[in-house]
């Protein structure tokens, strides 16, 4: 889900029709009222991968259905992008109200081969200017500021260069976005306002390269340490996306209980979406949020708890937390649970 000037943008599973499937798309002006947009609007193949906001108006990337690699598999559902690869060509389309939208080439290189659902581009949205990125694998190819002309990403500026490079994650924080990876000479955290010039800090040898989670005044980088088959998961906070310094403890979700992972982890779930972060865990339905990682408020809830819910981590759910509030879909059957703020 995007939001941006005129309301908001949001995507969900595939209608699969014959040999070809579709995203549905939806859009609202408060978060409240929602239209599905018709099959002639992207196309009955296009699988939106990604959608961010620009000045004045929204963008979409789309790319083309495939070939269902899992239609002899009935336990796989063909709404689900995983079970259909993609392929080119791609297209970026904008639009000033959601609902009408206007179809521009994508970025003037070859599109990636054997891309799957698995596996695909999206957009990001930087943090702090009014670039938006195309990713693929947290690397970003290209980069547009009106979804009309894009500028072609440099692998020469990383460091280490095309082959020495090797991305772990990327997210929106000021200047614009901020990657983790590793490097031939070690971990390292960059920063770019622009996606030309990036800037270059070592990570310390206590935080090792990982996902990390984005509020707007701090980031969370998780990774793991020690042996592959029980591993320590570690967490290390940065307010600046240049000096960070290792958690103790995963505050405020705590550490979890034997039995709950092969190693030592947090007891529950971190998510962000550039604006504030939200730690979770059931059964009991405990929740937190923070702009910058390190200050914790407590969120409390009220009503249902997700159905099904069997362990803090929530592995049956896909979870997202959207500008409207936090929402579960569950993995095998797609029932749903939203939890909207009260204030």
């Amino acid at each position: 889900m995007t939001r941006w000037a005129g309301g908001f943008v949001a995507t969900g599973d595939l209608v699969a029709t014959g040999t070809s499937a579709r995203t549905r798309v939806w859009v609202s002006a408060d978060g409240g009222t929602w239209e599905l947009l018709g099959a002639d609007v992207f196309g009955p193949a296009a699988v939106v991968v990604g959608t961010g906001a620009i000045a004045g108006g929204v963008v979409a990337f789309t790319v083309q259905s495939g070939i269902n690699s899992y239609a002899d598999d009935a336990s796989r559902s063909p709404s689900d992008v995983s079970s259909w690869t993609l392929e080119g060509p791609w297209q970026s389309w904008t639009s000033t109200d959601g609902r009408t939208w206007t179809a521009h080439p994508g970025p003037g290189f070859t599109v990636p081969r054997s891309m799957t659902g698995y596996d695909h581009p999206t957009l990001l949205a930087g943090a702090g200017n009014d670039l938006l990125a195309l990713t693929l694998d947290n690397q970003p190819l290209a980069f547009t500021r009106d979804g009309v002309t894009w500028e072609t990403a440099s692998l020469d500026a990383f460091p280490g260069g095309p082959a020495g490079w090797k991305a772990s994650a990327i997210v929106a924080f000021p200047p614009g976005f901020v990657s983790v990876g590793e490097t031939p000479t070690g971990p390292v955290a960059l920063a770019s306002a622009d996606g030309r010039a990036w800037t270059s800090s070592a990570l310390p040898a206590s935080c090792p390269v990982g996902a990390v989670t984005a509020g707007r005044s701090g980031l969370i980088l998780a990774g793991d340490e020690g042996d592959y088959h029980s591993p320590t998961a570690v967490w290390c906070s940065s307010l600046d996306g240049r000096s960070w310094r290792r958690l103790s403890g995963y505050p405020p979700l705590g550490v979890a209980a034997v039995g709950y992972c092969r190693g030592v982890c947090p007891h529950g779930m971190l998510l962000g979406n550039g604006e504030r972060m939200v730690a979770y865990h059931d059964p009991s339905q405990a929740g937190w949020a923070s702009f910058d990682g390190r200050s914790w408020q407590p969120l409390p809830f009220s009503g249902s708890r997700p159905t099904g819910w069997s362990e803090p981590f929530g592995y049956q759910f896909n979870q997202i937390l959207t500008p409207i509030g936090l929402l579960f879909v569950k993995t095998d059957d797609g029932s749903a649970w939203l939890g909207t703020p009260k204030t």
